[in-house]
């Protein structure tokens, strides 16, 4: 392990890099107030703004949403910034227009509770600081990249050819899986594979680029060429998949390291997957300093270091498996132990729950979707040959998708399919990753039997046993949570006005830290379902009064 981080530069660089960054974001480089010129024209009722339409735009409800990279406001030339854009549907906005739109600048809302999803600081993660409301729009010019225009003209023919041979639900997921585009996937669909840890497969990952990269390699192998061509082409196609799909960071990270692999056999070297790694991390991370700080940054790069560091661990503890079948069998547990492994502080810091099905179903789900990348690759290729083959592959890929939707949707009805866990503190997920560093570097059993009670320990530990008084306060309401002796828990809510959301987030929060039961809920409002709004929460004794202390 160590000749791993400090005899191989690419490595040590990123090291280094990552802690200027996490130096920098301590010390608030990041922050709105320092990097947004669009942030102080949020007081004004009217801006107007000059930009380029950098993303599709994708229809939300009435409106439809688009990222504006802006470098005119009210006249005045500014350095180019981002702002989300909400406009009316009524007019035909591309990729790529220059356009003159005037509207209001807001600031995203942050959330009240902590431990819930803080829609404000991931548009900061996207270097987007603001959201603008259209009132008035003119298009000036059209100026696209043309190689990007190219891959969303590919994405939109992909994705209407889905939507004409596939149902909804089933187009849906299948757009999600092949293209990124989960705008029409259905809230409780997406929450079901949430829940049962398969979310990865509806994200663009390793897991799509390695088979795409079979694919295209067993694409152009039947075309005759040399093995080196073979290679280029494929890194090509690769990259142009990446762009179709929205060039998200784990579809980047896959695609750059594919690429160090290609590029090592071209040159009959071999391949230095740690290296490949650690420089895909470094690129990404020079592009946008922030992706470190983002989810989908640290669970992708995790996962497949887990995959790398625990993978050759785990498939070697029975030596070489000669029966084919069982052994296939063992290398799919092993990937799927080691990909858990490393990312279940992860999954419960971020999500606070953790799928017990998840580990099965991954043995069960993953398998098929090579078959339906493959299937889709054949479909796809077909509709422009024959209607009636391309009617036909699209029906055994509607049976597998929907297999997959049965087992997925009848998993996450299951009790006690997601237990729930207090939210861990960065000391506790530091020392999950030394301990498994321990358990495989150094060989006193005592010590890893004593580091993985520990561990486990930690984990499960209870939320802090002390007396406090929180205050939350928003615009729609305020919420009061009072913590006795005896581990005793009150909420007292104060309604302004309706917020459909906010007992959903009171549950969140309450589960971050491993609270399952409200002793006391004092509300000023007539709501009478509130045990149904909150039912992972129990609720004892619901009081349309005044609280009054004990103390």
């Amino acid at each position: 392990m160590k000749k791993i981080i400090f005899n191989r530069p690419v490595i040590s660089v990123l090291a280094l890099y990552v802690f200027i960054l996490i130096l920098l974001n301590s010390l608030g480089i990041f922050l709105p107030e320092k990097n947004s010129f669009l942030i102080n024209n949020t007081n004004k009722y009217t801006t107007e703004l000059t930009g380029k339409v950098i993303t599709e735009p994708i229809q939300k409800n009435d409106k439809q949403q688009f990222v504006l990279e802006v470098f005119d406001v009210d006249g005045q030339k500014i350095k180019k910034e981002k702002t989300l854009v909400y406009a009316s549907t009524v007019y035909n906005i591309e990729y790529g227009d220059i356009v003159f739109v005037s509207g209001k600048l807001n600031i995203p809302e942050k959330p009240v509770f902590p431990y819930i999803f803080d829609y404000n600081l991931y548009l900061q993660r996207e270097n987007i600081y603001t959201i603008f409301y259209q009132q008035n729009f003119e298009l000036i010019e059209k100026q696209p990249n043309k190689i990007k225009q190219i891959s969303l003209k590919v994405k939109n023919n992909i994705e209407n050819k889905i939507d004409n041979f596939f149902n909804s639900s089933v187009s849906s997921v299948l757009k999600s899986m092949i293209t990124g585009n989960k705008s029409s996937l259905d809230k409780d669909i997406k929450e079901d594979f949430i829940n049962t840890g398969l979310i990865h497969i509806l994200v663009i990952s390793g897991l799509h680029i390695g088979f795409c990269a079979a694919i295209f390699m067993f694409c152009f192998k039947l075309l005759g060429l040399k093995l080196n061509y073979v290679y280029l082409l494929t890194i090509h196609a690769l990259f142009f998949y990446v762009l179709l799909t929205g060039a998200n960071p784990p579809a980047i990270r896959a695609a750059i390291m594919f690429s160090c692999l290609l590029i090592a056999l071209m040159l009959n070297r071999e391949p230095l997957i740690y290296n490949a790694l650690a420089l895909s991390a470094l690129i990404i991370l020079i592009f946008n300093p922030q992706s470190m700080f983002t989810a989908s940054f640290q669970l992708s790069f995790l996962a497949t270091f887990g995959l790398l560091y625990l993978y050759p661990k785990f498939s070697m503890c029975f030596g070489k498996i000669k029966n084919k079948f069982l052994g296939s069998i063992w290398n799919i547990i092993c990937i799927t132990l080691s990909a858990q492994i490393a990312l279940i502080p992860l999954l419960v810091f971020y999500f606070g729950k953790i799928s017990i099905v998840s580990f099965i179903l991954n043995l069960i789900i993953v398998p098929i979707i090579p078959v339906i990348i493959s299937l889709f690759f054949v479909f796809y290729i077909s509709t422009f040959v024959s209607y009636y083959v391309s009617l036909s592959v699209s029906l055994l890929l509607s049976y597998l998708l929907k297999f997959i939707l049965y087992v997925i949707n009848y998993s996450a009805s299951l009790d006690y399919s997601v237990v729930f866990f207090a939210v861990p503190g960065i000391v506790m997920i530091l020392f999950y990753y030394f301990s498994i560093y321990v358990m495989f570097e150094i060989k006193n059993k005592k010590v890893l039997a004593l580091l993985f009670v520990l561990v486990c320990c930690m984990l499960l530990n209870p939320f802090e046993k002390r007396t406090f008084t929180k205050t939350f306060e928003g615009k729609k309401n305020i919420t009061t949570h009072i913590k006795e002796r005896g581990n005793k828990n009150i909420i007292i809510f104060k309604e302004i006005q309706k917020d459909k959301y906010y007992f959903n987030n009171l549950e969140q929060y309450l589960l971050a830290q491993g609270i399952f039961k409200i002793d006391e809920l004092y509300i000023n409002c007539e709501d009478k379902d509130i045990q149904a709004k909150l039912n992972k929460v129990q609720v004892d004794i619901i009081l349309n009064s005044t609280y009054k202390s004990n103390f």
